[in-house]
Parts: structure tokens; C-alpha cells; sequence
């Protein structure tokens, strides 16, 4: 796997509010979402909540509609990856 071009990692109750409501990456972006600690919900376009705990990783998908939920008390890392 290639390296990440850009790495963002946030704190427990610092997890920015763009987040928490629908977005989505650009074409040719993907990311990898990794739970640091804690717990929270990632809901994809269709409305599937996948829970996600400490030391899970999930992969956002290249322009694809999500957002978090519950995440509060989560500690997070996003890398950002070009191409597939």
C-alpha cells in the first residue's frame, strides 16, 4: 500500500462537526478510518451503521456520501490516500 498524503488525528470530544453530518471525499481520494479508543458509528449513504470500536480500521470510500455518529468519546486517525 502506497504512504497516506495527508494524516488527520482527533482527540476525544474534538471531532470537527463536518464530520458528524454528511460529506464525502473527492474523486480519486479514499481514506482508512482507524478507532484509536473508544467507540462510534459510521453510517454510509444508504443509512448502514457499522459500529466501530478500538483498533478497528474502515475504509472510506473514493466520493461516497457518510458520516459519524456517537463519536464523542472516540479518539481517531483519517489518512488520505490517491488512487485506488
Amino acid at each position: 500500500m502506497s504512504e497516506p498524503y495527508r494524516v488527520l488525528r482527533f482527540e476525544a470530544g474534538r471531532i470537527p462537526a463536518g464530520l458528524l453530518k454528511d460529506h464525502r471525499l473527492k474523486a480519486g481520494v479514499w481514506g482508512e478510518l482507524e478507532v484509536e479508543s473508544g467507540t462510534l458509528i459510521f453510517v454510509d449513504a444508504a443509512g448502514v451503521e457499522t459500529p466501530l470500536s478500538a483498533g478497528d480500521v474502515h475504509r472510506i470510500e473514493s466520493e461516497r456520501l457518510h458520516h459519524l455518529a456517537e463519536a464523542d468519546a472516540a479518539v481517531i486517525t483519517i489518512r488520505f490516500y490517491r488512487g485506488d
